[in-house]
């Protein structure tokens, strides 16, 4: 009889083995049907995402190009202002230390020449030599 009570044990022991193991075979199921279900989902919201960013991302290349371009334009520009600066001023230095002296000079001498004509011309006109 010893051994149909060990028999009816292991039978015992085997069903409740069995018994939980089905019961977390299913919970396992189960958890991979959900996990399955949201991977789907999570699939269908990643792609549209996924693509908008990408668009977004060609978007902020076309407006970079575009800024460069437009720094390109201004350095241009920055150098055109630099050298009308250096030509504004070598003008104002040749005004100031070339021209002006000589401009002073020439009307000097037609103040010189007019007054000495009128004189002459007055001498003249008084009957002088």
């Amino acid at each position: 009889m010893d051994w149909n009570w060990i028999g009816w044990g292991f039978l015992v022991v085997a069903a409740v083995v069995a018994f939980f193991l089905i019961r977390t075979l299913i919970q396992v199921s189960r958890t991979v049907s959900n996990l399955n279900t949201f991977l789907n989902s999570l699939e269908k919201e990643i792609t549209p995402l996924v693509r908008n960013l990408k668009e977004t991302s060609e978007s902020m290349n076309g407006i970079l190009a575009q800024t460069r371009e437009r720094l390109n334009q201004l350095e241009g520009l920055f150098k055109t202002l630099k050298e009308s600066t250096q030509i504004f001023y070598i003008i104002n230095r040749i005004m100031r230390s070339g021209i002006t002296p000589t401009l002073v000079n020439l009307a000097g001498l037609a103040v010189g020449v007019k007054t000495a004509g009128r004189s002459l011309f007055k001498r003249k006109e008084k009957g002088g030599k």
